[in-house]
């Protein structure tokens, strides 16, 4: 059975001597088909971890390598394809489980495709977020006429935190001006 993580310890041995590059050619073919399913729902990205298992469930091979660095060369792979097939920055889709972000290996499609790279990771995530909707747009999603980039929820909620409800003021006597006891009436008025 194979490991669900790269670099799991109990991974079997390949019988084969497969050159990694072929590997690597194998796996990014792989990994667009799932990457163009994703893009067919709107609001749809997968995690590096998800999409290195289902490219290794669909290929039956595997690596021992950490999944950044699988994924970096994946996706590096993924990026050329696109060129090659003029499809959209399917590796927009991509993001980090704990923080909704695409990282800095998102910037090899920019530099691919001769755009300059972003100073910020605000900046890096919004054109990764128009780039999503590209994709969205183009692999038959159903996206709304007025649709516009999207931060990923995770990464919205860390830049824009929901803003806490003001305090209710307490209601006070409209006599004496003073604060209502929890029974709602003025124990000077009563």
């Amino acid at each position: 059975m194979m490991p669900e993580v790269p670099g799991a310890s109990d991974e079997s041995v390949r019988d084969d001597a497969t050159p990694f590059q072929q590997d690597i050619e194998r796996w990014a073919q792989a990994a667009v088909p799932v990457l163009q399913e994703v893009a067919g729902t709107y609001g749809n990205f997968i995690t590096y971890k998800d999409l290195a298992n289902r490219v290794f469930k669909e290929t039956e091979t595997s690596t021992r390598m950490l999944i950044p660095n699988f994924s970096s060369r994946l996706l590096n792979r993924v990026i050329q394809i696109c060129l090659e097939q003029e499809l959209p920055a399917l590796s927009s889709l991509v993001v980090n489980a704990s923080d909704g972000t695409v990282g800095p290996g998102f910037d090899a499609v920019l530099r691919a495709s001769g755009r300059d790279v972003p100073g910020t990771v605000l900046e890096r995530e919004r054109i990764a977020a128009a780039e999503r909707l590209e994709c969205y747009r183009r692999c038959g999603a159903e996206v709304p006429a007025d649709a516009e980039p999207r931060l990923t929820p995770v990464f919205e909620a860390r830049v824009n935190p929901p803003k806490k409800a003001e305090p209710k003021p307490k209601p006070v006597c409209a006599v004496h001006g003073i604060q209502l006891p929890a029974t709602g009436i003025c124990d000077d008025c009563a």
